[in-house]
């Protein structure tokens, strides 16, 4: 594909739309960011890292390991971006062993 952005450029809404994955129920630009619908996990967000080199994909769980998978700028940092996932939210807590 050769309408992709830089990875330290954002998306627009051009660019977005070519880049649908298959397991993807819905998507939408989050500040720039692709955000993709559906039940992903670490592969899809490693495999979404390979298409597109330089970029940090996430994960953004609502059901134990899986969740929304969002596509960073290679700008992006947990420190610098507020669309990163919050880690836990999401995740059930560990169980109490007492």
């Amino acid at each position: 594909m050769t309408n992709r952005p830089a990875p330290d450029q954002f998306f627009d809404g051009d660019m977005y739309r070519a880049i649908w994955p298959m397991g993807s129920e819905k998507i939408e630009l989050l500040s720039g960011h692709p955000l993709f619908y559906g039940s992903f996990n670490k592969a899809d967000a490693e495999a979404a890292e390979r298409a597109f080199p330089g970029r940090r994909a996430t994960i953004e769980p609502w059901y134990g390991q899986l969740g929304n998978l969002i596509l960073h700028a290679s700008t992006c940092t947990p420190e610098t971006c507020s669309e990163w996932p919050v880690e836990g939210v999401g995740q059930s807590a560990p169980s109490d062993p007492t």
